[in-house]
C-alpha cells in the first residue's frame, strides 16, 4: 500500500539565495541608498558587520555589504594585488561560489582614486544574474553582492558604509560615467528585484502545494514561475531547469505523463549548460519518480542509482562514512540509534545534495521492495536514515516522510508494531512541520491500518474518523490503498455491533466517496454547482461561468506556452511567446475579477462543488422506486453500496481489479464484430459480473424500477443493461433476462455528482425543445493530409478522408425534427454543419442538443491528438480546421440543456480509458448539459437511428419520466421486435445496449408502449 505515498510531495528545496539578513531587528539603522536600475528606492539596514540593502517593497534583501578588517600582511600588499586576491580566493568569494557560478573578476575604477573588482555571476539553481564587488579602504575590505538590478544602489551603499559619501548625497552617483557604463552593460535586460521576488514567491508557493500534495496548485505555481523566468532569461536559459523539473514532476503526480515527458525532455536539452552541480542528479531523480508514478519500479531503479552516485559525489566524506554499518530499521530494538556525530552543513549546494540523497535512498527502498529485493530495500531505508541523522539539513516534513516510509514497508511485511511506532513519529513530525495537511491525514489513515492489524479495532476506528475528518476539512481525497483498510474497519465494527450498523454503513459510504475521483467527476461537480446555484438568475450564470472559463483558459494558455517553448526558435518565435505571455497576464487579471464577482454573488459557491456527500443526502434525492448503487474497488476486494428506502446496504466481493477487468474484456470482445461477424456472446462472463456486483444486494431491490450506478475500474467500460439476472442461453439472446428488463439505468461518476445533478434538475431556462447537428460532408485526402501530418500519418489521413456517409444519421435527425416540430433554424446540417457555425449557434436556447455524426478517438486514428466529433469540411478549406469539434470547442459552448445526445461512434470512450467519460463527452457537462446520452462502442447506424428516435419520442410525450427510462423503453421495444422474428439478430447486445445515459434517472416506461417499427 506504500505506492500511494512514494511520490507524494516530491520536490527539491528552493535555494534561499537572497535571504541572509533579517528584517526584524528593531535597532537596525535604516539609511537611504538611492534607487536600483528599475527605479525602485533602496535603503541600507545595519546588522552587525553586515549591511543589508532593501529595494522596493521586497521583504528580503536585494544585496549585502560586508566589512572585514585587513590582516597586517594584507595592508602592505599593493592595492591591485590585494584586490585580485580578495576577489579570487577570500572567504567571501568561497561563500559566493557556493551559490553562484561566477566569471573572472574584472578591474573596476569606481572613482579616480578608488579601484575595485567586479564579478558577474549567475545563481546556480535559478540562473538569475548576480554581481559582486570588492573594494579596500582605510585598512578594511568591503564586499558587496546582490541581484544585478541592485548594482547602482550597491555602489552607493559601499560609499556610504566606507564613509566616502553620505545618505544625503545618494542622488549623485560616485562617478556618473562609470556607473552609466556598468548599468548599461549589466542591466541591458531590466531584471528588477520585483521579478526575482515574484519568481521566488511562485516557487515557494509551488513547493508548499507540492509538500501538501496539492498537485494541481503546484502545477499552476510552477508554470507561472517558469513563464516569468523564461520571459526574463530566455527559453533556452539553463537556469530554468529547476522550474522545468518541478513542473514535470507535478504533472506526473497528476497522471499527465505525456506532458511531463515533454518537460523532462526540455530539461535534458539544457543540462549540458547548467551551472548547478545538482541538476543532473535532480533530473534523474525526478524522472525516476515519474516511472514510479506509472508503476514501473524496474525502470526507476537504475535512474535512482545514477542519481545517488551524482548526489553523493557532492557530499562530505564524513556524511557517508560506513565504518559503522547502518542497521535496518527492521533489525533495531526500540530506541536504538543509527547515527554517529551529526555534521553541520552550511553550504547550500551540500544541503541540496544531502536532501536529494536522502530522498533518493528513500524511494529506492520502496522501489526495491516492489521488485522483491527485501534485503536491498532494508539497506536503502537504513542508508536514508543514516544520512538524515548525521546531517542537520532535514526538516520536520522530510523526517515525517522517512518515518512514514519505514512504516509503509513495515506494513507490507506485516511488522505492525514497528509500523505503529514509526507512524507515531511521523505524526509528530507532520504536526510540527505540516499540521492539518494531506500528508498528515494520509499518515493517520496508515496508522489506522496498522492498529487494526495489531487487533486494536477501537483505536483504528478512531484514527479512521480522524483522518476522514481532516480530508473533509481539506476537501481533498486519498487513494483506495489508504482508505480501503478503513472501509474494512467500518464494516467489521458494524458486524460486531448490529445496533450501530446503519450509522457505520453510512459513515463507510461517505469514506468511500473520498477515494480520489476522476477529472470527469470534477467537471460534473463544477457544472452541477453552477447550474444549481444560478437557477433563474442570469447574472449568477454569467459570473460563475466567466470564472470557470477564465480558469480553463489559463490552463490552456500555459499548455500552449509549454508547447511553443519547445519549438525551434525561428521566425516570430519570441514574438509568439510574448503574445501568449500577454494573454496569460490578461487572463490572470480576468480570473481575479471574475473570482471577486463570483464571491460577491455566490459566497458559498466553493462549498457547492462537492466531492463527497453523506448517505443521507443521496437518500433524500432518490425517488421512492429508485436506488443508488455504488462500486468501490480497493486493492484487496470490492465494496458494494445500495442506497434505497432510507437504508444503506453494504456487501463485498472478492474480485480484484484485474479479475473484473478480465471478465469485462471477454464480454467486450464478444460484442466486437470481426471479419466473420459477431462472435458468440460471453453470457457466462456477463453473469459472473452480475453475480459479483448487483447479485449480493438484489434481495434489497424489491420495488426498485430505476437504478443509478456509480461504477469504478473496468466496469466503466460496460453497460449494466446487458448483464443477465438469471439463467440465460447465448443462442437465445432476444429472450434473455437482461437487467434492462427490470430497471432503467443511469450512470454517474460519484454520489456527489448524483446529488449535484439532482439539485440542478428542472433549472433550465431554455425555451426551445431540440437542436440537431449532423449529416457531415467528408474531407478530401489533401485536406486530411494538411492536418494529419507527420511520419506515419498518411494512413490516418486516408482513413479520415474515407469516413463513410451516415444515411441513417440523416434519417435520425429528420425523425427527431418531426417529433419536436423543429424548423430549419433549429438545425445545422450538411454544408452548414461546420465548427465555426457550431460555435456561433445559440445552443443555450435548447433543452436537447443532438449530434448525429462520426466521433473519433486517438485509438481510431493514431495521429489525432484528442477525441473529436466530425463536422463537415468546406470544399474550399485548406485543411480540417473547420471539421473538428474537440473538447475545448465543446466545453466553450454555453448550453442550458437537459440532454446532450451524442449519436456517434464510441463517444463514451469505450474500453480504452479509466475515466467515466471520454474528454469529449464530459466536456458537454462542463458546457452546461445536465445529462449526456453516449455510446459505449461503434454503433450500427440503423439501430442507432431507431433507438434515438424512439427515445426522443418517449421524451416528447413524457411517457417514461426521464431520459434513462425513455432509452429503456426503446431498448425493450427492439428486444420485443427481435423476439417476434426468430431470424433477427437484433437481440444481440451489440445492437441495443451501446447507449448509456450519464446523469439522469426517471420513472420506468409503461409496459404497454407499442414498439416503433424499423
Amino acid at each position: 500500500m506504500f505506492l500511494a505515498l512514494v511520490c507524494s510531495g516530491c520536490t527539491h528545496p528552493p535555494a534561499s539565495a537572497y535571504d541572509t539578513g533579517s528584517t526584524d531587528d528593531t535597532a537596525a539603522n535604516t539609511l537611504p541608498a538611492g534607487q536600483d536600475s528599475s527605479g525602485a528606492s533602496c535603503t541600507i539596514q545595519a546588522q552587525g558587520s553586515m549591511r543589508d540593502l532593501y529595494c522596493g517593497d521586497w521583504d528580503q534583501p536585494s544585496g549585502h555589504v560586508q566589512i572585514e578588517p585587513l590582516h597586517r600582511d594584507e595592508t602592505t600588499a599593493s592595492e591591485d594585488a590585494l584586490l585580485a586576491r580578495l576577489a579570487a580566493s577570500s572567504r567571501w568569494r568561497a561563500g559566493l561560489d557556493a551559490g553562484y557560478a561566477c566569471d573572472t573578476p574584472k578591474a573596476l575604477r569606481i572613482h579616480d582614486d578608488q579601484a575595485g573588482r567586479l564579478i558577474t555571476c549567475r545563481q546556480r539553481q535559478a540562473g538569475w544574474p548576480y554581481v559582486g564587488i570588492v573594494q579596500v579602504r582605510a585598512g578594511r575590505a568591503y564586499y558587496a553582492q546582490g541581484v544585478q538590478s541592485a548594482l547602482p544602489a550597491l555602489l552607493r551603499a559601499v560609499d556610504i558604509v566606507n564613509g566616502r559619501s553620505t545618505p544625503e548625497k545618494t542622488t549623485a552617483t560616485p562617478d556618473s560615467a562609470v556607473n552609466s557604463r556598468l548599468v548599461g552593460r549589466l542591466a541591458a535586460h531590466a531584471f528588477s528585484t520585483g521579478d526575482i521576488r515574484e519568481y521566488t514567491r511562485l516557487m515557494a508557493l509551488g513547493a508548499r502545494a507540492n509538500q501538501a500534495e496539492d498537485f494541481p496548485s503546484a502545477v499552476l505555481a510552477y508554470r507561472a514561475a517558469l513563464a516569468l523566468q523564461q520571459k526574463q532569461l530566455g527559453v533556452d536559459a539553463p537556469g530554468t531547469i529547476g522550474a522545468i523539473l518541478a513542473l514535470a514532476l507535478n504533472l506526473s503526480n497528476e497522471g499527465r505523463y505525456a506532458e511531463a515527458q515533454a518537460q523532462f525532455a526540455a530539461a535534458d536539452r539544457l543540462l549540458p549548460r547548467s551551472d548547478d552541480p545538482t541538476a543532473p542528479a535532480a533530473a534523474l531523480y525526478d524522472q525516476a519518480l515519474d516511472k514510479l508514478n506509472q508503476a514501473m519500479p524496474l525502470a526507476a531503479i537504475p535512474l535512482l542509482r545514477d542519481a545517488l552516485s551524482r548526489y553523493e559525489s557532492l557530499l562530505p566524506p564524513g556524511l557517508l562514512d560506513t565504518a559503522a554499518s547502518p542497521l535496518s530499521p527492521f533489525a533495531q530494538t526500540e530506541g536504538a540509534a543509527l547515527l554517529g556525530a551529526q555534521l553541520s552543513l552550511s553550504d547550500p549546494l551540500t544541503q541540496t545534495a544531502t536532501l536529494g540523497a536522502i530522498e533518493v535512498w528513500r524511494h529506492l527502498a520502496l522501489a526495491l521492495y516492489q521488485t522483491g529485493d527485501v534485503q536491498g530495500s532494508d539497506a536503502a531505508i537504513a542508508r536514508a536514515d543514516l544520512i538524515a541523522e548525521r546531517s542537520d539539513a532535514t526538516s520536520s516534513a522530510m523526517a515525517g516522510r522517512l518515518h512514514r516510509t519505514v512504516a509503509a514497508l513495515a506494513i507490507a511485511r506485516h511488522h505492525h508494531i514497528l509500523a505503529a511506532r514509526e507512524l507515531d513519529k511521523a505524526l509528530h513530525n507532520f504536526d510540527t512541520g505540516m499540521p492539518e495537511s494531506r500528508p498528515m491525514a494520509e499518515t493517520i489513515l496508515l496508522r489506522a491500518a496498522a492498529l487494526s492489524a495489531n487487533g486494536d479495532r477501537p483505536a483504528a476506528l478512531d484514527n479512521c474518523r480522524r483522518g476522514m475528518t481532516l480530508l473533509h476539512a481539506l476537501r481533498r481525497g486519498a487513494s483506495a490503498r489508504l482508505i480501503g483498510p478503513c472501509l474494512d474497519i467500518y464494516a467489521a465494527t458494524a458486524d460486531s455491533t448490529p445496533t450501530q450498523a446503519d450509522a457505520l454503513h453510512a459513515e463507510m459510504f461517505e469514506a468511500a466517496e473520498w477515494i480520489q475521483g476522476s477529472v470527469t467527476a470534477r467537471q460534473i461537480s463544477l457544472a452541477a454547482a453552477r447550474l444549481s446555484s444560478s437557477s433563474g438568475d442570469p447574472k449568477l450564470v454569467t459570473a460563475i461561468r466567466a470564472q470557470q472559463d477564465a480558469q480553463q483558459k489559463l490552463e490552456t494558455l500555459y499548455q500552449k506556452r509549454d508547447q511553443l517553448a519547445e519549438l525551434p526558435h525561428e521566425g516570430n518565435h519570441h514574438a509568439d511567446l510574448a503574445g501568449i505571455d500577454r494573454e496569460i497576464a490578461a487572463t490572470h487579471a480576468a480570473l481575479q475579477q471574475t473570482a471577486m464577482a463570483e464571491q460577491a454573488l455566490v459566497p458559498n459557491y466553493g462549498q457547492l462543488v462537492q466531492q463527497a456527500v453523506p448517505a443521507r443526502n443521496v437518500l433524500e434525492r432518490l425517488r421512492p422506486d429508485e436506488a443508488f448503487f455504488g462500486v468501490t474497488s480497493t486493492p484487496s476486494h470490492t465494496w458494494l453500496f445500495l442506497l434505497h428506502a432510507g437504508h444503506v446496504v453494504v456487501a463485498q466481493n472478492g474480485l480484484s481489479d484485474n479479475d473484473m477487468a478480465a471478465l469485462v474484456g471477454k464480454v467486450r470482445a464478444s460484442i466486437t464484430p470481426g471479419q466473420d461477424g459477431l462472435p458468440p456472446f460471453a453470457m457466462e462472463q456477463a453473469a459472473a459480473i452480475y453475480n459479483a456486483t448487483l447479485g449480493p444486494v438484489a434481495s434489497s431491490m424489491d420495488g426498485v424500477h430505476e437504478l443509478v450506478i456509480a461504477p469504478s475500474g473496468a466496469l466503466l467500460a460496460l453497460p449494466f443493461a446487458l448483464l443477465p439476472t438469471g439463467p440465460a442461453k447465448a443462442d437465445d439472446l432476444a429472450h434473455a433476462p437482461w437487467l434492462i428488463r427490470k430497471v432503467s439505468l443511469a450512470y454517474v461518476p460519484t454520489a456527489g455528482n448524483f446529488v449535484g445533478l439532482r439539485k440542478a434538475e428542472g433549472t433550465s431556462m431554455a425555451h426551445r425543445p431540440w437542436f440537431g447537428l449532423g449529416d457531415f460532408r467528408p474531407a478530401s485526402l489533401s485536406q486530411s493530409s494538411a492536418t494529419l501530418t507527420g511520419a506515419g500519418c498518411h494512413a490516418s489521413a486516408e482513413a479520415f478522408a474515407g469516413l463513410p456517409a451516415l444515411p441513417y444519421a440523416r434519417l435520425e435527425l429528420q425523425a427527431a425534427s418531426a417529433i419536436f416540430g423543429a424548423g430549419a433554424q433549429d438545425q445545422l446540417l450538411g454544408t452548414q454543419y461546420t465548427a465555426p457555425n457550431v460555435r456561433q449557434a445559440s445552443l443555450g436556447n435548447y433543452r436537447i442538443v443532438h449530434f448525429a455524426t462520426h466521433a473519433l478517438l486517438p485509438t481510431d486514428l493514431p495521429c489525432l491528438a484528442e477525441p473529436v466529433i466530425v463536422a463537415s469540411t468546406p470544399p474550399t478549406a485548406p485543411d480540417l480546421k473547420d471539421a473538428l469539434l474537440d473538447a475545448d470547442i465543446i466545453g466553450a459552448l454555453h448550453l442550458d440543456a437537459d440532454l446532450a445526445l451524442l449519436s456517434a461512434c464510441n463517444t463514451q470512450g469505450g474500453a480504452q480509458g479509466g475515466e467515466a467519460l471520454s474528454a469529449l463527452a464530459r466536456s458537454f457537462f462542463y458546457a452546461g448539459a445536465r445529462a449526456v446520452m453516449v455510446t459505449q462502442w461503434s454503433v450500427n447506424d440503423q439501430a442507432s437511428a431507431y433507438l434515438v428516435a424512439s427515445s426522443l419520442s418517449h421524451i416528447r410525450d413524457d411517457r417514461s419520466g426521464g431520459v434513462a427510462s425513455s432509452l429503456r423503453a426503446a431498448q425493450l421495444a427492439m428486444l420485443q421486435d427481435a423476439a417476434a422474428s426468430p431470424s433477427s439478430s437484433l437481440g444481440n447486445p451489440f445492437f441495443w445496449a451501446a447507449f448509456v445515459v450519464i446523469g439522469d434517472g426517471g420513472k420506468p416506461a409503461p409496459s404497454d408502449i407499442p414498439p416503433m417499427s424499423l
